[in-house]
């Protein structure tokens, strides 16, 4: 395992779901001072001061041609700014429980508070981490920062249990009863997350060292010592009877850590960081580029063959931005795996007919699940944007304008947010409530902010 390198400065369906350089990243690297947000852009490999599309200069020394994309990107970005601020505008107006903190457990369509109202701590991390980040790259204001102290309090105040310091899964909507004593590794990771980013961006110390105190217990007590990962055989997770580790809570763990680790520059986090993410390149991953769902305990697959296309999308930016925060961007051998990972679900899970993702399909082969759900559709903005930066390939820039474009077209208009599952046709699928234990403004909100801001970088590059 290679050892990191210091941190830069600075209901709906979803946990079930299952050489040479190469293209090197800008130098515009603001990403150290902005949790998840970078590396930004790529260049080509055979040109240190071009990138994907970049017409070049005139051989004669003349005018510099126009860069035939530079226009789509622009209109990306303009596209994207008002629906993050609808987005934002929605949980805020209906998240928050003005009377007893923290954020409405279910909403139903008009994004009223219905029962149960209770709170899970998925949703609510979710929502912490959204509203920090939101404050870091959009609104500094003080409303945003009251939203997120209160939003703070009630996890810390209500979710950890004082006799181990874990976090519980779900309490009752004034905090007072725990409704769901288990401690879940997938559900803990998001609170590692949400702590961090949240005491990195207002300069909390509880905040980190209640994160950072957590971490050091889940490693003590399920770190796998011979196979490397975690050990959840005996978390109350969502495997098969049978299978012993799985993905989705390990991209989890990953997403965490590097929240977790850029905060802190903690050896021991960024130990596991980089455990984790080469896991995912050289082990998760399997021969046909898919990331398989659940495991034995020495990472030998279990159970029948299925790629979750809004994973492996989302899988294949968070690896990237481990690799940044570990100082490993410029790392061939992630950069390659993370690019094939998306590549392959790019192209298998697209409806080309209308634009959008379906859930599920064989690896390399058929869809088997055309569902539409919300959070795979924001994931794979952000994972095409990197098959598109990563490779240069205009394919994945029209597959990231179609899935944009049918966002557009299915939003909930004028309530705003999504419904969480649809048909492939757009139709809601099942309940028509925006908010629940499962649907939170996480997904949605950190693809629009961040896909913005690495096509801002890049339009900014391309125009020195």
């Amino acid at each position: 395992m290679s050892a990191p390198e210091p941190p830069g400065a600075g209901g709906a369906r979803e946990p079930p779901g299952g050489a040479g350089d190469g293209p090197t990243p800008v130098a515009l690297d603001a990403g150290s001072a902005l949790d998840g947000g970078l590396p930004l852009g790529a260049v080509d490999a055979g040109d240190p001061g071009s990138l994907p599309g970049d017409a070049g200069v005139a051989g004669d020394g003349g005018s510099v041609p126009v860069d035939p994309s530079l226009a789509r990107l622009v209109a990306l970005s303009e596209r994207l700014a008002p629906l993050a601020e609808r987005t934002v505008a929605f949980w805020v107006e209906h998240g928050p429980d003005a009377t007893f903190g923290g954020f409405h457990g279910t909403l139903d369509r008009l994004g009223n508070a219905v029962p149960t109202d209770n709170k899970g701590l998925v949703q609510q991390a979710r929502h912490l981490w959204m509203l920090s980040t939101w404050y870091e790259r959009r609104d500094p204001s003080p409303d945003i920062q009251a939203l997120a102290q209160r939003q703070y309090d009630f996890v810390v105040d209500h979710f950890i249990d004082s006799a181990d310091g874990a976090f519980v899964l779900t309490v009752s909507r004034d905090g007072a009863r725990v409704v769901d004593a288990r401690k879940q590794l997938f559900a803990e990771s998001y609170a590692l997350y949400a702590l961090s980013t949240y005491g990195r961006v207002f300069d909390e110390p509880e905040a980190l060292e209640i994160a950072l105190e957590r971490f050091e217990s889940i490693d003590e007590s399920r770190y796998d010592p011979l196979f490397g990962g975690y050990d959840q055989r005996s978390d109350p997770g969502f495997k098969s009877p049978g299978a012993e580790k799985d993905a989705n809570t390990h991209l989890h763990l990953m997403e965490a850590f590097t929240a977790l680790y850029e905060a802190t520059g903690d050896d021991l986090v960024g130990e596991r960081l980089a455990e984790v993410t080469e896991l995912m390149a050289d082990t998760l991953r399997q021969g046909s580029d898919y990331v398989h769902a659940e495991f034995l305990l020495d990472w030998t697959p279990f159970g029948a063959a299925s790629v979750s296309y809004g994973h492996d999308l989302e899988t294949a930016w968070l690896m990237l931005e481990a690799a940044r925060v570990l100082g490993r961007s410029r790392d061939a051998e992630l950069r390659a795996a993370a690019s094939a990972i998306a590549e392959h679900s790019a192209l298998r899970g697209f409806d080309a007919a209308r634009g959008g993702y379906f859930e599920a399909g064989v690896p390399g082969g058929a869809t088997t699940d055309v569902d539409k759900v919300w959070w795979v559709q924001f994931e794979a903005l952000a994972g095409l944007w990197w098959a598109y930066a990563l490779g240069g390939d205009v394919e994945q820039l029209d597959r990231l304008e179609r899935t944009l474009a049918w966002l557009e077209a299915t939003e909930d208009t004028p309530t705003g947010e999504w419904f969480a599952i649809t048909n492939p046709n757009g139709s809601p699928a099942g309940s028509d409530y925006k908010g629940d234990e499962w649907k939170a403004s996480y997904h949605s909100v950190r693809s629009l902010v961040f896909v913005r801001d690495w096509i801002d970088a890049e339009r900014a590059l391309r125009s020195r």
